[in-house]
């Protein structure tokens, strides 16, 4: 009796583990990922054409329409594979159009979708140079080399990145000399300004003294052109 409960126990659980017609759902949706990796996959191809056609409107030197091939491109795979491509080559076509701005715009989405992708660093360190951005370009740049060094990348690209890279390092050593001398300046120039007001010209104050009262009263015109040149500067360097 024993064995026969047993056997009884099987059967019930071979009958509720049958298959339904529930368990043909799994294999109709199987169906439907094929077809949209089929789908997928067509649309990448098409994006990869674009990106072709793009690459000839480039080498022609007609920017405008690799610059609508490649949006295309993304238009059809705005995240696959290739994406980040399409994006660097995209920054490319502005950079050529003189959009900088817009360029560097499509540069950091490159690098964002692919960080070790160098030439989306280099497009980024070129569109941040002609910014004037010349702290951020040096960085581009230098992450571009890294990364075209990892990937094997040499000759022509690696040479273009390095010179503009010690370009970017020039201009922003001309930058940071002027800004140093601006600040400089300025302090100076408020230095002298606390000076004459106390010692020369007492409590009165050259930049309101619209009539010219103080060079009446013995205020030297070379003083007060300081004055109003500290104010002026004092101005210029406000944020708001």
């Amino acid at each position: 009796e024993e064995e026969q409960h047993y056997e009884d126990e099987e059967d019930d659980y071979v009958e509720e583990n049958q298959p339904t017609d529930d368990d043909d759902e799994p294999t109709a949706a199987g169906e439907d990922a094929v077809l949209d990796i089929a789908e997928l996959e067509q649309l990448q191809e098409e994006a990869e054409r674009m990106k072709g056609l793009g690459n000839k409107h480039m080498a022609a030197q007609e920017y405008t329409r690799a610059y609508n091939a490649y949006s295309a491109a993304l238009q059809l795979s705005p995240v696959g594979p290739s994406s980040h491509v399409f994006l660097s080559n995209r920054a490319a076509s502005l950079l050529s159009l003189k959009r900088y701005s817009a360029a560097a715009v499509d540069a950091r989405r490159a690098v964002a979708l692919a960080p070790t992708f160098g030439k989306a660093h280099a497009r980024l360190g070129q569109a941040l140079y002609f910014l004037k951005q010349y702290k951020g370009a040096v960085e581009a740049y230098e992450d571009a080399l890294k990364y075209e060094e990892e990937d094997g990348y040499g000759g022509g690209n690696n040479a273009v990145t390095r010179a503009y890279l010690q370009k970017a390092r020039e201009k922003l050593a001309k930058q940071e000399e002027k800004e140093r001398k601006k600040r400089a300046g300025a302090a100076t120039e408020d230095a002298t300004v606390d000076g004459d007001e106390t010692t020369a010209f007492g409590p009165m104050s050259v930049v309101t003294d619209k009539e010219g009262v103080g060079l009446a009263s013995g205020m030297r015109a070379s003083s007060n052109e300081r004055i109003n040149s500290a104010a002026r500067n004092n101005g210029q360097n406000q944020v708001s």
